[in-house]
């Protein structure tokens, strides 16, 4: 009788002792899982943020060419004004410049509020794509937390 008593204390500490180390490992598996799924979160808000900024960067300097273009035929009427042989040409030439520089600083203007929208969009997206990678990354963290949690109920429902 005292053996069987023994033998069956014995398989009582065994079965106990694998029950608490089982446990952690289902923990880190889970808190390996949350890591992985917080990195990949990040990740894609990463990638999201650098897509956005390229698409500013092009914006702006889509509007720096048109800029430089309303610019350049801006200074094409002006230097008319340098070879008008009459009064009456230089006249007409300083009124197509000026007409031009107008319209080239409305381009330039309009141009540059183009960019900056896009800058403005682009840092927006940026920035949900990080909420998103933040909200995913306490999601993953949490269900961690609640398998670890899980397996110490189960843990101690077993001694």
């Amino acid at each position: 009788m005292k053996k069987i008593i023994t033998a069956f204390a014995s398989a009582l500490i065994i079965t106990s002792a694998f029950a608490q180390t089982a446990a952690p490992t289902d923990s880190a598996k889970a808190q390996a899982k949350a890591n992985s799924e917080k990195s990949e979160a990040q990740a894609t808000a990463n990638k999201k943020k650098a897509e956005a900024q390229s698409d500013a960067d092009k914006a702006q300097a889509s509007a720096n060419e048109d800029k430089a273009a309303a610019q350049a035929t801006a200074d094409k009427k002006a230097a008319k004004v340098e070879k008008a042989t009459t009064v009456g040409e230089a006249s007409e030439a300083r009124g197509d410049a000026a007409t031009a520089q107008a319209k080239a600083n409305r381009k330039k203007h309009d141009a540059q509020v183009k960019a900056d929208k896009k800058k403005h969009d682009a840092a927006q997206d940026a920035n949900v794509a990080q909420a998103k990678a933040d909200k995913e990354k306490v999601e993953a963290q949490n269900d961690a937390n609640k398998k670890a949690a899980d397996s110490k109920v189960d843990a101690a429902k077993k001694q």
